[in-house]
C-alpha cells in the first residue's frame, strides 16, 4: 500500500494537468489582487467616511474570499471543474489503457483503489484552497486587518471545509468511471452535478438540503448562513458513494 501510495502521489502532483488546474485558479487570484486589491493598497481611505460605518480598505472585505465579486464567483463555480482536471480522470485512463493491469500483477486491487482515491482527493482539495490562501497572504501584506475579532480562525476553518468537499467532488469521477465509457463525462460530471444541485436544492423548504447547493458548501463568504448538517450530508453521502460503488464494485469487478 506504501509504495503504490508513493507512486500514484507522484504521478498526481507532478503531472502536467495538476499544473494547469492549478495554474487556472492562480491566474483568477492573482487578477483580483492586480485589480481590486492592489489600487486599494495605495489609497485605502478611499471609501472611508468620518463619523460612518464606512471603513478603510482592509483585509476581510478585499481579499478575494472577503466579499461578493466577480472573480471569486468565478472561482466557486470553477472547482469542481479545476478539482477533477488533475488526477480524477486517470482512474479511467488506467483502465481504459490496460495499465491497471500492471499494477494488480504487484499489488491487492484495494492498494491501488485505495492510492487512487487518495491521491484523486489530495489533488483536488488542493488546486481548489492553495490559490485563495496564497491571495490571502499577499492581501495580508499589503492591508490592515482592522476587524476586532479574529476572522483568520473563520478563513482557516472553511478553507479546511473547502478542502475536503472539493476533494470529494473529485473522487465522484472515480464512481462515474465505472459506469460510463467516456472520459469527457467522467471530467464534466462532478460540475454538471454541482449545477443540478444548485438548481434543485433551492426548491426545498429543508434548511440543511438548500444548504447542500455546491455554491453555498464551497463559498467562505457565506451571504447567507449555511449549516453544519449540511456539510455531514454532503459528506457523508459521497463518502458512502465512494466505498459501495468505487471501492467495493472496484474489487469485486473481476473484468479490471
Amino acid at each position: 500500500m506504501k509504495q503504490m501510495l508513493k507512486i500514484e502521489m507522484e504521478r498526481a502532483f507532478k503531472g502536467a494537468a495538476f499544473k494547469v488546474s492549478l495554474a487556472i485558479g492562480m491566474i483568477i487570484c492573482v487578477l483580483q489582487f492586480v485589480i481590486q486589491v492592489i489600487p486599494a493598497a495605495y489609497n485605502p481611505l478611499k471609501y472611508y467616511v468620518p463619523m460612518s460605518l464606512a471603513i478603510p480598505a482592509n483585509v476581510n472585505h478585499i481579499w478575494i474570499g472577503g466579499w461578493y465579486n466577480m472573480y471569486y464567483t468565478l472561482y466557486i463555480r470553477l472547482i469542481p471543474l479545476l478539482a477533477v482536471i488533475p488526477y480524477a480522470v486517470t482512474f479511467y485512463t488506467d483502465n481504459k489503457k490496460g495499465i491497471v493491469r500492471n499494477y494488480y500483477v504487484r499489488t491487492k486491487k484495494i492498494n491501488y483503489l485505495l492510492a487512487k482515491l487518495i491521491a484523486v482527493f489530495l489533488t483536488g482539495g488542493f488546486v481548489a484552497t492553495i490559490p485563495l490562501l496564497l491571495n490571502l497572504i499577499a492581501t495580508s501584506a499589503v492591508l490592515p486587518s482592522i476587524i476586532r475579532i479574529n476572522p483568520y480562525v473563520y478563513y482557516f476553518m472553511y478553507l479546511i471545509l473547502q478542502y475536503i468537499c472539493a476533494g470529494l467532488l473529485a473522487t465522484i469521477s472515480l464512481v462515474i468511471s465505472q459506469w460510463v465509457n467516456n472520459s469527457f463525462i467522467v471530467l464534466l460530471f462532478p460540475i454538471v452535478l454541482c449545477e443540478f444541485l444548485n438548481a434543485v436544492t433551492h426548491w426545498s423548504s429543508n434548511r440543511a438540503l438548500r444548504g447542500m447547493a455546491a455554491y453555498k458548501l464551497l463559498s467562505i463568504e457565506q451571504l447567507s448562513p449555511n449549516y453544519w448538517q449540511s456539510y455531514v450530508l454532503f459528506i457523508l453521502i459521497v463518502i458512502a458513494f465512494d466505498v459501495v460503488f468505487y471501492l467495493w464494485r472496484g474489487v469485486k469487478n473481476d473484468t479490471l
